[in-house]
């Protein structure tokens, strides 16, 4: 780590690790929306990581967001940072005005009327509820940003109980229609990276319960983690928690190196295989975790069932392995044997 990843590590350590305990997540997801831990998050500069420091953020890269968005999904953080993070990176981008509050990403592009107003259905959109603008593209290549005063919300939820709001809009009006150096489809790649960081993070903590529950927990007199078999699941579950944990992280640092573009070399590859690596990963992720945890890490009781809860949600949002494994596959095929492996290597 540099020294602002270090800092960053630190700093959303000891916020969530204080903070965002089983109780306080039991809590959420009877009560909703946590305004405190927001407004911690927002203090901490969490959500305003990739902004420039002209415009109030740390001016950070996504390798140094990686820390930050891995850190949210470690601790199963029950608010929009990541995808928060992400819209005030577009707009500023786009040179658009800044939002204040909870940013709800549109995952595809959308046609405007010749008025320029929007009408129609986005479904599942990531905490449409408690949103106070909604950031996405147009099908012509711009940035688009819309506030809350034209639209209706019908509320739904993930397996985790998170958000995931169908979002009506009639005859809404953007707040901001800019130009956009970057594909139609780009709210849908960068949610892809975003959740490949996550359920890194979502296993990291899938691990470490499970290395302590099996060291402090007995059977037939010897600590479960003596026991070989126990012993087998950690080390595959570990391997699998590393093999995540790396993709994602490189394909974080492949958009600072390589940009996010149409035509040519970017990022693509990376983020493709991190979602695909990640969002197959998550089946032997958490038959393992509850395997080694058995009867217990289902209860409400015990905290194992926050993470894998979402890791079961996040590997379909913005596509499952199976998609991203055709990117990949077409991308295979485009390049033929002879270029495929520089293509890899970059």
């Amino acid at each position: 780590m540099n020294e602002l990843q270090q800092i960053l590590d630190d700093s959303v350590t000891r916020l969530f690790a204080a903070r965002v305990d089983r109780e306080f997540l039991t809590a959420t997801e009877e009560a909703g929306f946590s305004a405190d831990l927001w407004s911690l998050a927002r203090e901490q500069g969490l959500t305003h990581v990739l902004v420039s420091e002209q415009g109030g953020g740390m001016n950070a890269g996504w390798a140094d967001a990686y820390v930050v968005v891995r850190a949210c999904g470690r601790y199963a953080v029950p608010l929009p940072i990541p995808e928060t993070m992400l819209g005030l990176w577009l707009l500023e981008r786009a040179g658009a005005p800044p939002v204040d509050g909870v940013i709800g990403l549109l995952p595809v592009p959308i046609a405007l009327a010749v008025d320029g107003t929007f009408s129609g259905d986005m479904p599942r959109v990531p905490w449409g509820r408690d949103a106070t603008a909604f950031v996405g593209t147009t099908d012509d290549g711009r940035l688009v940003c819309f506030d809350t005063s034209a639209i209706a919300i019908r509320e739904d939820s993930n397996l985790a109980r998170e958000p995931r709001d169908d979002v009506r809009f009639e005859r809404a009006r953007p707040l901001a229609l800019q130009p956009l150096d970057l594909p139609l489809d780009a709210v849908h790649w960068f949610g892809a990276l975003l959740r490949s960081a996550q359920i890194a993070g979502a296993a990291a903590g899938c691990l470490e319960l499970s290395v302590r529950y099996t060291s402090e927990r007995e059977q037939f007199g010897r600590l479960l983690s003596q026991f070989q078999a126990i012993q087998h699941h950690l080390a595959e579950l570990a391997g699998g928690m590393a093999s995540v944990d790396t993709i994602a992280h490189a394909a974080f640092t492949a958009v600072d190196d390589d940009g996010f573009r149409t035509g040519g070399r970017d990022a693509r590859f990376e983020i493709a295989a991190a979602k695909c690596r990640a969002s197959e990963a998550v089946e032997m992720l958490t038959r393992i975790s509850h395997q080694v945890h058995g009867a217990i890490g289902f209860t409400y009781e015990y905290a194992l069932q926050f993470l894998t809860r979402r890791l079961w949600s996040w590997r379909a949002e913005f596509g499952a392995h199976g998609q991203w494994g055709e990117v990949l596959g077409r991308t295979a095929i485009e390049q033929g044997g002879d270029r495929l492996w520089a293509c890899i290597t970059n």
